[in-house]
């Protein structure tokens, strides 16, 4: 007669790295005062891009996680993202002429719709992401001996918080994916995995800035909105306990 695997519950520790390949985004760049002739004035900043390629980037994380049985788990992930920007020409509408440093790179616009504009390579600021998860998995081949199978296919989902440095003012969004483990032994596992993040970000970009004799001035808030869509593949290893 055969004997059913046990149920297992298990608490686990993941660390991964990889490669993260985001989709092109638009971007709107807003503020509520303007440059104008060396004046500051009251004025609602409004400059939108058409579409903005961003660079692929080496990510790195860790995720811990508890098992319940065989099947159902949760977990806590936390990993990078970096949304640099590649040096390009872009399309953008911009209904007041802007012409100041956005995310430390110097970007002039002028005004019209359907603008050509040359953008610098950017660097954005440090960027993480924290996730709760809900997971599903299915050992294949379990055994006494072997009670999270030959191999273990999994899914996930769950809300995702966009954190940038060096402020806490995240942007709440989801993360959906799925991969395979690879048991060594008993307690230690290789994986890959397969996730994709959809946030819709709100991060200052920069300060609207004005001179006035001698002095120097910043004033309001560039905030930069922008919608990133992020493939990612990982591999690590696991251990659990």
């Amino acid at each position: 007669m055969a004997v059913p695997a046990p149920s297992i519950a298990e608490t686990f520790v993941d660390i991964f790295a990889g490669r993260a390949m985001p989709e092109n985004t638009p971007v709107t760049l807003t503020s509520d005062e303007a440059r104008i002739n060396g004046d500051i004035f009251p004025a609602a900043l409004r400059v939108d891009v058409a579409s903005v390629n961003p660079t692929a980037s080496t990510i790195f994380g860790g995720r811990i996680g508890h098992w319940f049985g065989h099947n159902f788990g949760v977990a806590v992930d936390a990993s990078t993202l970096n949304p640099d920007v590649k040096r390009q020409t872009v399309t953008a509408t911009a209904d007041l002429e802007l012409d100041e440093s956005i995310f430390g790179e110097r970007v002039k616009i002028s005004t019209g719709r359907a603008v050509a504009v040359n953008v610098p390579r950017i660097t954005i600021r440090t960027t993480a992401t924290v996730a709760a998860q809900a997971l599903v998995r299915l050992p294949i081949g379990a055994t006494a001996e072997r009670p999270t199978g030959w191999i273990a296919p999994y899914a996930f989902a769950g809300p995702v918080w966009l954190v940038t440095d060096p402020s806490l003012d995240g942007n709440l969004g989801l993360r959906v994916g799925g991969g395979a483990k690879l048991p060594l032994s008993r307690n230690f596992a290789l994986f890959v995995e397969y996730r994709y993040t959809r946030v819709d970000a709100d991060m200052e970009a920069g300060k609207i800035g004005g001179v006035r004799g001698n002095m120097h001035a910043e004033t309001g808030k560039i905030r930069a909105d922008l919608r990133l869509r992020n493939h990612s593949a990982v591999g690590g290893i696991s251990v659990s306990f």
